[in-house]
């Protein structure tokens, strides 16, 4: 289920708590009273809504338009810091569907991901979208990393994963001849997808509607309960273009969402969220191989995973990205970023330095991991490293087979006890019951968009008052239009 972080009560102090249930528990104190303000001069509004959305990462833009195809008379505006949608994580990943292994049966993020993988294939083919079933296998390099795979194979199963099959080298040399490893765990529903392509159509979608309108270059600065003599529009919003000083935007809604992503946690201390969990990132960083070399394998081949919640390996994914074309790309690594949006080694910020050296899950993390934490640091520096993992697959790939590609970084948050978060986090009623944010959804988040879109609306529909609206004919397809 998801984990949420609730306010205690909805008078004029409200006391947010993380519910433990396997996690920690945090409390905050607002004092909402003091957040009112008064009414911007009418100049500097941007706009009235039923709902505002904080983040236009495909999270936000799935929330977003779920409101829009249920709820046919409300209004939503979405503002997003940089100049596009999906400019960072939904942007930068491997672009793979993921099936529902990796994840904690009984967890929202398995359930989620489980059939968001099906709504995307559907929503691919409906919208000639990039998208491909091309399989994926999760290898054992040696006969002692084999017992992983039952692990997985079972935990899979019961999540509702279709098909799974555990072969042996011979089953995988028939296939994937180069591919050189002892077993594998066969999933022949997980795929990829561009999923930055998919956030544009979600866009254009939204924008169709009429009622939905998207504000880039909108970094907000502000979430504050609007004076008491305004009683519609209950939240207001102030922001600028990101580096500058102005002019002030202003935003006025009914309600919020805030879908932040990289930003989740400072976001929501706008708003009086709590001060756990703080988000660190990680950035990947990917290779390619040449031209020539890109038919090296059809599947995604995976190691299995590495252990400590992070990363699960040097892995080799096809892609069908619109903007960086057909590739075979080989990452990510899975090195600490020393900034919230740091794509290389050497960006960093000193308030992100500072919140990683206090942050004592990461610190537990570290210590419990230590081997884990170097040799990724060392990875992110050393090709020759990053492509010895690679190796461990496909021995045949060599160095000049290979040039450099992007990198992405990755929202992650640890709990106070050095463990990554197992389960997405929604935090809710913030600002008197008129705010919800959603603190983390990290990876599958963009396979799963739909699906979370649809747990996030059904949660806001209730916390707001908003009534059923409309009812979709299958509750795993997303609304068409």
């Amino acid at each position: 289920m998801f984990k949420f972080l609730r306010p205690a009560a909805t008078t004029a102090t409200a006391t947010a708590t993380l519910i433990s249930a396997g996690y920690f528990t945090t409390t905050r104190t607002v004092s909402t009273t003091a957040a009112a303000i008064s009414p911007p001069p009418p100049h500097a509004l941007q706009g009235e809504y039923d709902v505002a959305i904080v983040g236009g990462g495909i999270v936000g833009l799935a929330v977003a338009r779920e409101i829009l195809m249920r709820y046919p008379n409300k209004t939503v505006t979405i503002l997003e810091k940089e100049c596009e949608v999906a400019a960072h994580q939904t942007g930068h990943n491997s672009g793979v569907i993921h099936a529902g292994m990796y994840y904690e049966e009984g967890s929202t993020m398995a359930r989620c991901c489980v059939r968001g993988a099906s709504m995307i294939y559907q929503y691919a083919e409906r919208h000639n979208l990039p998208a491909e079933k091309c399989g994926k296998l999760i290898c054992a390099p040696t006969e002692s990393d084999a017992s992983v795979l039952q692990t997985l194979f079972e935990r899979g199963t019961n999540n509702g994963v279709k098909d799974l099959q555990i072969v042996d080298s011979k089953w995988i040399s028939e296939r994937e001849p180069k591919v050189q490893v002892h077993s594998a765990l066969y999933s022949p529903n997980t795929g990829v997808a561009d999923y930055g392509a998919f956030a544009r159509h979600y866009a254009k979608e939204i924008e169709n509607t009429g009622r939905g309108n998207i504000q880039v270059q909108f970094e907000v600065k502000s979430i504050k309960l609007v004076a008491e003599d305004d009683p519609e529009y209950k939240v207001e919003i102030k922001g600028c273009e990101p580096l500058q000083a102005g002019p002030t935007k202003v935003v006025r809604a009914k309600t919020c969402i805030t879908c932040a992503g990289l930003q989740a946690d400072r976001v929501a201390h706008l708003n009086g969220g709590a001060s756990k969990p703080q988000v660190l990132t990680f950035r990947g960083t990917y290779y390619q191989m040449k031209p020539e070399f890109r038919d090296v394998c059809k599947m995604n081949i995976y190691p299995v995973p590495s252990g400590g919640g992070i990363p699960v390996g040097v892995h080799f994914t096809p892609t069908v990205n619109e903007r960086r074309g057909k590739q075979m790309i080989l990452g990510p690594g899975a090195c600490m970023a020393f900034s919230r949006e740091g794509y290389s080694f050497f960006d960093y910020t000193f308030k992100d330095i500072w919140n990683m050296a206090t942050h004592i899950g990461l610190w537990r993390f570290a210590f419990s991991n230590f081997d884990l934490a170097i040799t990724e640091m060392y990875r992110d520096l050393n090709k020759k490293a990053f492509l010895d993992q690679a190796r461990k697959l496909i021995p045949d790939v060599t160095d000049d087979m290979v040039e450099e590609s992007f990198a992405g970084v990755m929202a992650q948050v640890f709990l106070d006890d050095g463990s990554a978060a197992k389960d997405f986090i929604l935090e809710r009623k913030m600002l008197n019951g008129t705010t919800l944010n959603v603190r983390s959804a990290p990876t599958p988040a963009c396979t799963a968009s739909l699906a979370i879109a649809q747990e996030v609306v059904e949660m806001a529909a209730k916390d707001f008052d908003w009534g059923e609206g409309n009812v979709r004919k299958n509750k795993d397809s997303p609304f068409y239009d």
